[in-house]
């Protein structure tokens, strides 16, 4: 509970006051490496919320998110405290990069907790761990598409045993997303990622929650509002501002999901959409040769919603082309 003074290296923000500035992680051959930080400490107690983008930082609208909620919100009023880092990897955001580290080729996202003594992208995942969000007592990381992806909105919670710290997630991913949310376990046909930010989070306690919306290199003001909106409903559940969770439409949960892959190279000519719901053998595009002759007709081996579309034309055989969501409707839940 944020009832003190919260540092962060030399941030240092009192209760009733906002701090912002940036803290060192490495070094490049022509200057230090830095972390924006933004601390928001409420003039009332309650819950510690971290907020993370940019861990991939060519995913706009997620990280646009977090810079926009950490402009918009003053101590005054605020039950806990924020901490907010708009852009947790800055070498791929200066270098305008998709996944991996220009500096190292490491995918973050896949290094937590990684390691005071490592690579660059090692140490920043053990800052960011360590220092930010292990000071939290919630957590929601923003992402979406990056550069080649076209995504559908959902949000995701990898289940740890707590009972109480798992309805806790799961109740913060049911009110962050606009449709879809998925629960991941280890043994299902949704395990969870091994090396992310949020999985590794949970497991040292923390209730982190992965919130995903945007797509291909954009910053499509809809998918900001889709992320602030959910930033704002899981303050809203936790207290930490007045009011209750909007909520609107039917949850569905996410119980598995499947690839279709190209078998044969060509120009690749889809005919479904992101969001579009398939029924199993339905034709979802085809693939051309350099002359122009089909070579595959595309089909989806089960029903699903389209959740991810891979965006290049032309394919290899063997590439993915689309992943699809199997879900069920999710049981009512009072927020």
């Amino acid at each position: 509970m944020s009832d003190r003074t919260i540092e962060i290296r030399d941030i240092v923000a009192e209760r009733g006051v906002k701090r912002w500035g940036f803290i060192k992680v490495g070094e490049t051959g022509v200057g230090p490496i830095q972390i924006p930080v933004v601390i928001i400490n409420g003039t009332e107690p309650g819950p510690i919320l971290a907020l993370t983008g940019g861990v991939h930082a060519a995913e706009y609208p997620a990280l646009t998110a977090v810079m926009q909620t950490s402009q918009q919100l003053v101590p005054a009023g605020l039950a806990g405290a924020v901490i907010a880092v708009p852009v947790v990897n800055p070498p791929m955001f200066q270098a305008r990069a998709a996944f991996l580290s220009p500096i190292d080729g490491l995918n973050l996202n896949r290094t937590f907790p990684g390691r005071p003594d490592g690579s660059i992208t090692e140490v920043i995942a053990n800052t960011i761990l360590t220092e930010v969000v292990g000071r939290a007592t919630h957590h929601i990381d923003c992402h979406g598409g990056d550069l080649p992806e076209v995504l559908w909105p959902y949000s995701g919670y990898s289940l740890t045993g707590n009972a109480a710290q798992d309805q806790i997630g799961e109740t913060m991913v049911r009110t962050y997303t606009p449709r879809i949310f998925a629960l991941y376990r280890e043994g299902t046909n949704l395990p969870p990622t091994k090396g992310s930010l949020t999985h590794e989070a949970c497991q040292s306690g923390v209730v982190s929650i992965l919130a995903e919306c945007g797509s291909a290199g954009g910053l499509d003001p809809a998918d900001v509002r889709i992320h602030m909106d959910g930033i704002a409903n899981v303050m809203r559940y936790l207290k930490m501002i007045p009011g209750e969770p909007s909520i609107s439409g039917e949850r569905l949960r996410a119980m598995g999901q499947f690839i279709v892959q190209a078998r044969h190279g060509g120009l690749l000519r889809l005919a479904v959409g992101i969001g579009e719901e398939l029924r199993e053998g339905q034709e979802i595009g085809e693939i051309h040769d350099v002359f122009g002759n089909m070579v595959e007709k595309l089909q989806s081996p089960g029903d699903g919603i389209v959740r991810l579309i891979w965006t290049p034309k032309v394919v290899n055989s063997g590439d993915s082309i689309l992943k699809c969501w199997t879900v069920e409707p999710a049981a009512p839940r009072a927020y």
